[in-house]
C-alpha cells in the first residue's frame, strides 16, 4: 500500500535529514537593518515612503474593524426590533407609521 503522506525516499547524505547532534551548524546571514542616520538620501526617502504606506494600511484595517463592530451592533438592533415586532403583532403600526413618515416626507420635498 502506498501512503499517501509519504515524500518518497530519504536521502541518508543530506543534512537535513541528520540527527540534530551531528547537523553542521547552518551559517546564518543576519541582515540588520540599517539605523536611518546610516542610510543615504535615496535609501531614506525609500524607508519612510515604506513606513508610511503601511501606517495607511494599518489605520484603513482598524478603521474597517470600528466600521464592522458598528454595522454588526445595527444588524442586531435590527433583528431585536423586527422579533419584538413580530412577537407583539405591531405589524399593522408600523405600517401605519411608515405611511404617516412618507407623508410628511413627501410634504417636506415640496416645499
Amino acid at each position: 500500500m502506498i501512503d499517501k503522506y509519504d515524500k518518497g525516499t530519504i536521502d541518508i547524505f543530506d543534512p537535513d535529514v541528520w540527527h540534530p547532534a551531528n547537523k553542521p551548524k547552518k551559517e546564518v546571514e543576519s541582515q540588520k537593518e540599517k539605523s536611518v542616520f546610516e542610510m543615504n538620501s535615496k535609501e531614506q526617502r525609500a524607508y519612510y515612503k515604506q513606513r508610511s504606506e503601511d501606517a495607511r494600511i494599518n489605520r484603513y484595517v482598524n478603521n474597517l474593524s470600528a466600521r464592522d463592530i458598528y454595522v454588526k451592533n445595527l444588524e442586531d438592533k435590527l433583528i431585536n426590533l423586527q422579533s419584538y415586532v413580530q412577537f407583539n403583532k405591531l405589524e399593522e403600526d408600523v405600517e401605519k407609521y411608515r405611511l404617516r413618515a412618507k407623508a410628511i416626507n413627501e410634504k417636506n420635498k415640496k416645499t
